[in-house]
């Protein structure tokens, strides 16, 4: 049971990465790059950096 609710802990958290980079993206790099492209950009950043912070806390959450 413990595994199956960390498995939804990391897809829920990479799923809040990529929706809040998209976010980002689109309300700093609108103008700059085009909302598309901004998104985009915003998503792929928004993934990279979230999936090492969710992972590291679920870490820390195993072993505390």
């Amino acid at each position: 049971m413990a595994a199956l609710i960390y498995l939804l802990a990391l897809l829920l958290g990479l799923a809040a990465a990529l929706c809040a980079g998209a976010a980002s993206g689109l309300r700093i790099g609108r103008e700059a790059l085009g909302a598309e492209l901004a998104a985009y950009m915003g998503g792929l950043y928004g993934v990279l950096s979230g999936t090492a912070a969710v992972v590291f806390g679920l870490i820390v959450l195993m072993i505390v």
